[in-house]
């Protein structure tokens, strides 16, 4: 059975979705858009564990991860609880996929229920209701500032 994140690091730029090819991980936009930013990074090779990679590697993955929350909230300075930027919820999980990724989740404030995880949404609720074109802007917008 091959691996469709695997795939999907294999179409890097050619994804619509992608965002950066950063040292660690690629960079996508999720098709889920509730949340307006979820950004998905995929680690560049196959491996399903995070323990299992050297530490130095294990660092350089956060600092992707970082790099892109750092974007997420800068793309949307003012959307979060009190007018600042969005909390973010960091997600590495593989249940479904065994594949290193990492789920990178703004939570605004007008999240339905932010003191629960968005994987209780409806479906149509976690997909969201973005145009392509509202999705290429964010796509632009994000990779500004990465």
């Amino acid at each position: 059975m091959k691996c469709p994140l695997c795939e999907s690091v294999s179409r890097g730029p050619l994804d619509p979705s992608f965002l950066a090819d950063l040292p660690e991980t690629l960079a996508i936009l999720s098709d889920n858009q509730g949340p307006r930013g979820w950004c998905i990074l995929v680690l560049k090779s196959h491996a399903e564990h995070l323990a299992e990679l050297d530490p130095d590697r294990q660092l350089r993955i956060f600092r992707d991860v970082a790099a892109v929350a750092s974007a997420i909230r800068a793309v949307f300075p003012t959307s979060g609880k009190g007018g600042g930027p969005p909390r973010i919820n960091y997600e590495c999980l593989g249940n479904l996929v065994p594949h290193i990724h990492w789920h990178i989740i703004p939570r605004h404030a007008d999240d339905p229920d932010p003191t629960k995880p968005v994987w209780g949404w409806p479906e149509a609720q976690l997909k969201g209701s973005m145009s392509d074109a509202e999705r290429a802007a964010l796509i632009g917008r994000l990779r500004e500032h990465l």
